[in-house]
C-alpha cells in the first residue's frame, strides 16, 4: 500500500497579548516566536489541518494566553490551483 503524503498545511500567524520568551520555542514545537513592541508576541507556524490548529489554540487557552488575532497566511499547496 503506498504511503500517503501529507501536506504541511497552511501557515498561521497568531498575535498574543502577552510576552513570551523565544527560549520557549521548544515547547511550541517548530512555531516561530517574535516579540513585539507593546509586550505582545507573534507566533507563526504551519498546521496540517483544522484539528491541529484547534489543539494548539486550546493549549494557548489552557495557559491563559490572550489571543488578539489569528490570520491564515497561505493555502495548502493542493488547494491553490482551485
Amino acid at each position: 500500500m503506498p504511503e500517503k503524503k501529507t501536506s504541511p498545511g497552511p501557515t498561521y500567524r497568531i498575535l498574543l497579548q502577552e510576552s513570551i520568551s523565544p527560549s520557549a520555542a521548544d515547547w511550541f514545537g517548530g512555531i516561530t516566536i517574535r516579540k513585539q513592541e507593546k509586550g505582545q508576541t507573534v507566533l507563526e507556524g504551519q498546521f496540517p489541518d483544522q484539528s491541529a490548529l484547534r489543539g494548539f489554540m486550546n493549549q494557548l487557552w489552557d495557559f491563559n494566553f490572550t489571543v488578539l488575532r489569528l490570520e491564515k497566511l497561505t493555502k495548502p499547496p493542493d488547494s491553490q490551483s482551485q
